[in-house]
């Protein structure tokens, strides 16, 4: 279900980047946000000139019908977040033990591809059915079925390790998805769960992708919501986890040249993400 149909004016995102770096500088360096002034002012001046003038259709989805349309160019990329995501839980993964994993929110099965190479026996699960069929297709060492955050179509203590990447932010409540799945892990088990960081949801992002070509191009989203660091700590310490690892990672250069204003004030991107936390990973263990 579309959610919400507006047109973004490049020139309002250009100067919103350079807004935000500015704010960063305006009390500890001053004097280096003169030059965001600069950009402004030229934006400002050209206003009905290319790229300023470019008008892009935004269009806001519901999670289910916004991932039907991403998902056959989900795993095209490029895709700062899912490449940075990969390197991150590969690393929490890394050393426990194999055994029989659930990948909750499993997408088009990238998570799902990772842990069969490192020797888990997988059940994938998702609310989509359109990422569960090329989650499938790519992953056949795993089974994969439909399913929510809330309602994990398995037994009690079934899992040895439970994987969530890039989803949460999607769920209103944490606690009912944390319930669930340390319902589904046996005690002693553990737990890797990633998301975009609160600091890159407070800044506006969502999981979006561009649709379209040429004179059509817009762009098609769902929101991401705003959890907080606390909510999931204590969403955490309630439902039966203790915390094992929390990892932070800062935007990349990769995702900072890709910002789609990169080309036109640079400087203000750099000023306005480099060094803003990107991502937030756990890795946690099921109490007994």
């Amino acid at each position: 279900m579309v959610v919400r149909r507006d047109e973004l004016i490049a020139a309002q995102y250009f100067l919103a980047v350079a807004g935000v770096a500015a704010m960063r500088k305006i009390l500890l360096a001053p004097s280096e946000v003169m030059p965001r002034l600069e950009d402004a002012r030229r934006v400002i001046e050209h206003l009905d000139e290319f790229p300023q003038n470019i008008r892009i259709p935004i269009v806001e989805y519901e999670v289910v019908e916004g991932y039907d349309g991403w998902a056959p160019i989900y795993d095209a990329g490029p895709n700062a977040a899912t490449e940075v995501d990969s390197d991150v839980v590969r690393g929490l993964l890394e050393g426990l033990p194999a055994g029989r994993a659930v990948d909750v929110a499993c997408g088009t099965g990238r998570q799902s591809r990772l842990l069969v190479e490192l020797g888990h026996a997988v059940e994938g699960v998702d609310l989509n059915e359109t990422m569960l069929a090329i989650a499938r297709a790519a992953v056949p060492e795993a089974h994969f079925q439909q399913g929510t955050f809330d309602a994990l179509p398995f037994d009690d203590g079934s899992f040895d390790l439970a994987v969530s990447s890039l989803a949460l932010t999607h769920v209103a409540d944490l606690r009912p998805a944390l319930e669930e799945m340390a319902r589904v892990v046996k005690p002693g088990g553990c737990a890797v769960l990633s998301d975009m960081h609160p600091e890159m949801v407070r800044l506006g992002v969502t999981a979006g992708f561009r649709t379209g070509d040429g004179a059509t191009l817009a762009m098609a989203h769902v929101p991401n919501l705003q959890h907080e660091i606390s909510a999931y700590v204590n969403g955490f310490v309630t439902t039966g986890w203790e915390i094992c690892e929390c990892v932070e990672s800062t935007m990349p250069e990769e995702a900072i040249v890709g910002v789609p204003a990169y080309p036109v004030v640079p400087d203000a991107v750099r000023g306005a993400f480099e060094g803003v936390p990107f991502l937030l990973a756990w890795k946690l263990r099921r109490r007994g």
